[in-house]
């Protein structure tokens, strides 16, 4: 009961936190981390590239203390941008003081002169910079139980890998290697806030040179693409080559085209004149063959006589940055999540774009208790989509009923003309009737539970 009550008081404090000030219109939110260079922070450089994909407008400079002279090039541009435009113009500005400090320091507010210690309380605080809504948010979008692992596996890391002695940083990594025997990550199939700091810990101890296998491989994948020089790879790819190094990337394409309904004669995927674009689909190896693709799925939509609207546009991974791209598409847009509970049920769980979501609040209303993220694997083997991907259309796929539907009931009601998810890939979005939407999930075998979202 004290637990229920912590979580309940937990939620309440979390939905404070979604009017940050730094979201304020005019208003700059300042953070001034104090670092030395051979223990540099490179959690920052990582969250900083995530904080932006999450649309939330980030500038970083760095300057030198006078107990530090000189700071390598590579490390200096990393944690300093150029072209960024003028401070004033962002929502958040983070500042590196290259100083001779036994360990990193974050300053909350220059004037207060308030400070948070330790790389792993700073990648702490930074994590609630995220939209609640996010997975690096791990204290809004998790369960109690998460949150705790959350800070245990961060406050162990920093005891031993940051601060300990050589044979606690050994003890520590093998830790490590055991808990990626069997995982992608850290706590699962997801990158997490966890593995950005560890990430940044073991590459400031020798990059990963004397890591165990499993510690060594999954540094290595996301270092080759998270590193501070790669600045235009995806955050995703790096989930990709933990076990799929070698995977090429896809080459099939697709036209653009505008958006309109499309015509039962007509296939929208044929060539135009329009400039073609990529229409990345799951590497061959991670789906099952019978699955249907983007392809399949609107050939299925016109069989059984239900019109859509769809539209290209770029890869996008988050709600932020999709809707940047749809912002003129008619039609209610729909964000999802796979969940599971407990007993480990399965639950896919779409609402509207801008719903206020709490995942204890969703689980009381279906009847079932510590809902969670599903893993990656089991959403690839059951829905044939990847993280990034997943829709209500991909319950298609879910030929066996093996997850429950649960839906904003906005989306079924006829206050729009359209309901968009992405059609099995994150490089469109599609919209149909609530109908239509209806239908689909009855064709399908489906029957939504229909909540109510703020």
């Amino acid at each position: 009961r004290k637990l229920k009550l912590l979580q309940e008081e937990l939620n309440k404090f979390l939905k404070g936190l979604q009017n940050l000030a730094w979201e304020e219109k005019g208003r700059v939110h300042d953070v001034v981390i104090s670092s030395t260079p051979s223990a540099a922070p490179y959690s920052l450089v990582l969250i900083k590239k995530l904080l932006r994909d999450a649309g939330i407008s980030v500038y970083c400079a760095s300057h030198l203390h006078s107990t530090v002279h000189k700071v390598g090039p590579e490390l200096s541009s990393s944690f300093c941008d150029v072209g960024s435009g003028e401070r004033s113009q962002h929502n958040l500005a983070f500042t590196v003081l290259w100083k001779d400090t036994q360990q990193s320091e974050l300053m909350v507010s220059p004037m207060s002169q308030t400070r948070v210690c330790g790389e792993a309380n700073i990648v702490r605080y930074l994590s609630r910079l995220f939209p609640t809504t996010s997975v690096y948010n791990y204290e809004a979008a998790s369960s109690f139980c998460c949150i705790a692992e959350t800070d245990q596996l961060m406050d162990q890391m920093q005891a031993q890998l940051a601060d300990g002695n050589r044979k606690e940083k050994q003890a520590a990594l093998r830790q490590l290697n055991g808990k990626l025997g069997d995982k992608r990550f850290l706590l699962g199939d997801h990158l997490s806030i966890a593995d950005i700091l560890a990430w940044s810990l073991v590459k400031q101890m020798d990059g990963g040179a004397s890591a165990p296998a499993n510690v060594a491989k999954w540094y290595k994948a996301i270092d080759s693409v998270l590193t501070p020089d790669s600045k235009n790879h995806k955050i995703n790819e790096a989930q990709k080559r933990v076990h799929q190094t070698d995977q090429n990337e896809t080459d099939n394409k697709i036209k653009k085209q505008k958006i309109s309904p499309v015509k039962k004669e007509k296939s929208p995927l044929k060539p135009s004149n329009a400039q073609n674009t990529p229409f990345p689909s799951l590497p061959p190896s991670s789906i099952n063959n019978s699955h249907m693709d983007r392809s399949g799925l609107q050939n299925y939509l016109m069989k059984n006589g239900i019109k859509y609207q769809v539209q290209d546009h770029k890869e996008v991974f988050t709600v932020e940055a999709l809707m940047q791209c749809v912002s003129v598409m008619p039609g209610l847009h729909m964000k999802n999540l796979f969940l599971k509970d407990k007993k480990k049920n399965l639950y896919l769980l779409s609402t509207r774009h801008d719903a206020k979501v709490t995942l204890n609040d969703v689980a009381k209303k279906i009847g079932t208790k510590d809902l969670r993220f599903g893993d990656e694997s089991v959403m690839k083997e059951i829905l044939g989509v990847a993280q990034g991907c997943v829709t209500a259309f991909a319950l298609v796929n879910d030929t066996k009923h093996q997850v429950k539907m649960v839906i904003d009931e906005e989306a079924m009601s006829n206050a729009h003309q359209y309901v968009n998810f992405h059609p099995l890939s994150n490089a469109a979005t599609l919209g149909v009737s609530p109908n239509d939407l209806q239908k689909f999930f009855t064709l399908t075998g489906h029957k939504p539970t229909l909540l109510k979202f703020e």
